[in-house]
């Protein structure tokens, strides 16, 4: 019987079984189709942050005098990058459609970037523009992506799986 006279409650009687961890039953084995399901936006934020880093390269490359304005850019490709991931794996595909318009954009002046670097020739006030071109339009996808995230979270919060009993 537990001794109720005293500040802390003891059971002399349990103590040992009710502390002893080796009576503790394990935790259940998590199937890895859950474990990537649960990280799946974060795996798809990640590689998407690598893609645009890869794309922001390829646009500043074209310069002869390389500013580094990609250096304030990454973080916000990267959060932006994130927030996409986080976005397609609560299946939330409508509030990316101008993120993704943008970053198309992005490709479309990338590609062409790189096809006038292959000319004979290439026209550096032709490249600065498309490089200009590419860098904005990388940046507004990433603000408009972390605007998506912040509009989606106002408007239907994620919210905790219900409790396994």
């Amino acid at each position: 019987m537990a001794n109720l006279s005293i500040p802390a409650p003891v059971e002399t009687e349990k103590a040992a079984f009710l502390h002893d961890r080796s009576n503790r039953p394990a935790a259940p084995a998590t199937p890895r189709s859950d474990l990537l399901k649960h990280w799946a936006g974060t795996i798809t934020g990640i590689a998407l942050a690598i893609g645009f880093t890869a794309l922001l390269f390829s646009v500043r490359d074209s310069w002869e005098n390389h500013r580094e304005w990609l250096v304030t850019v990454i973080p916000i490709l990267v959060i932006g990058a994130i927030a996409a991931g986080h976005l397609l794996a609560r299946k939330q595909g409508e509030p990316l459609a101008a993120g993704i318009g943008f970053l198309l954009l992005a490709a479309i002046f990338a590609a062409a970037d790189i096809m006038v670097d292959r000319e004979a020739e290439p026209s550096a006030t032709t490249q600065d523009v498309l490089s200009v071109l590419g860098g904005v339009c990388l940046g507004l996808a990433a603000l408009s992506l972390v605007v998506a995230l912040f509009w989606v979270e106002l408007r239907n919060p994620t919210k905790a799986p219900e409790p396994e009993l």
